[in-house]
């Protein structure tokens, strides 16, 4: 391993390099040793470098600078990057189980799918930040602005209390019993998260979007700053809407009045074998409903939040999915494609496939 450096550097600075295991062990004893101040010891800085699949478990690189790197799938766990330098970086889908990155700059950093219980992020710079990227001619660089991401992310008592975190994203992250006391989060995203316990006490929270997000276990003094309320809608409130639907659906709009349940809460409600075609239920919470052979053709469950919902043997012809959340959520039978006369056809999130889905219309099926 060749690194640029003078006989009097205190640094290792590598860029654009690929780094194996027994690199990555020689440069965790050389920071190490810089660590503890020792003579020989030298800080590691490393830039647009791969260290995908990587195991860092227990090592130290407090105050390191790994700007622009890959850290995909590598395990973290226990692994000390305080104070450490990591703008622009990417841990997508990597075990980061109790890292400690307290007051360390993560600027721009991905964290999507990453495992992220009782990881420290205290004190931390997450904000948004300016990189340089690739233009659409790809001749000459572009700035961007990049959000720091946990999208998908398991942060189970993660602390990140005090962290500066303006227009984060947390789209479908799990936050369980997560610490965000103090924590700047104004702008940030939680379009379908899923918060339990989690701790907000002093935190900003000044336009952040909640919409579609889940609350459990929650005070209820946060629910003037929740977008999507947080205790379901009235049963005899949604009743009634419904049946004003039913009455616009069976007159063709003359009678009645079209249902819109857009940043709702009807997580839980029964909704089985209803007439619901045509509602809005965008950045709705509609965790572990059950619509069970309801007809929900050319309905928009845009970014809402369906974890665990039962859409088994439901008419989904024509409705729109695009950034839902449907872990767990259950297709089987399910009428799946193009709704007649209309053009519009079922539309899922990229990479999602419902399971036991009817994926082409049948014309002998029709309410």
């Amino acid at each position: 391993m060749q690194s640029k450096k003078s006989s009097h550097s205190t640094n290792i600075i590598l860029t654009r390099r690929v780094i194996g295991q027994e690199a990555l062990k020689k440069l965790a004893a050389a920071h190490h040793r810089f660590v503890r101040k020792r003579r020989d010891g030298r800080r590691v800085i490393l830039q647009n470098c791969m260290l995908a699949g990587l195991d860092f478990e227990g090592l130290c690189f407090a105050q390191a600078h790994f700007v622009g790197c890959r850290f995909t799938g590598a395990k973290l766990v226990d692994a000390d990057f305080s104070r450490a330098r990591l703008f622009a970086s990417s841990f997508e889908g990597a075990d980061l189980t109790r890292a400690n990155f307290e007051r360390a700059d993560l600027r721009a950093v991905t964290f999507d799918k990453a495992i992220l219980n009782q990881t420290r992020f205290d004190q931390a710079d997450l904000r948004k930040s300016g990189v340089f990227g690739p233009s659409v001619h790809h001749d000459v660089a572009e700035f961007q602005e990049i959000r720091s991401s946990f999208r998908n992310a398991d942060m189970t008592h993660a602390d990140l209390r005090k962290a500066r975190m303006k227009h984060v994203d947390f789209t479908g992250a799990r936050l369980e019993a997560t610490e965000l006391r103090g924590a700047d989060l104004r702008g940030t995203r939680f379009t379908g998260a899923e918060l339990d316990a989690v701790d907000l006490d002093n935190a900003l929270l000044h336009e952040a979007d909640l919409r579609g997000a889940s609350f459990e276990n929650m005070t209820p003094e946060l629910s003037g700053v929740m977008a999507t309320p947080l205790r379901p809608i009235d049963a005899l409130t949604l009743q009634r809407a419904l049946h004003r639907h039913e009455t616009w659906l069976e007159s063709d709009g003359k009678q009645g009045a079209r249902a819109d349940f857009s940043a709702q809460n009807l997580s839980g409600f029964d909704l089985a074998g209803r007439g619901l075609a045509m509602i809005s239920f965008a950045k709705a919470n509609l965790k572990g409903i059950d619509f069970t052979g309801a007809v929900l053709a050319a309905c928009d469950f845009s970014d809402a939040n369906l974890r665990d919902a039962e859409l088994s043997r439901a008419d989904l012809r024509g409705a729109l999915f695009t950034g839902a959340h449907l872990e767990a959520a259950r297709f089987q039978g399910s009428r799946i494609g193009v709704l007649p006369e209309t053009g519009m056809k079922t539309t899922f999130p990229d990479g999602f496939a419902p399971d036991g889905g009817w994926h082409q219309w049948s014309p002998g099926y029709d309410r």
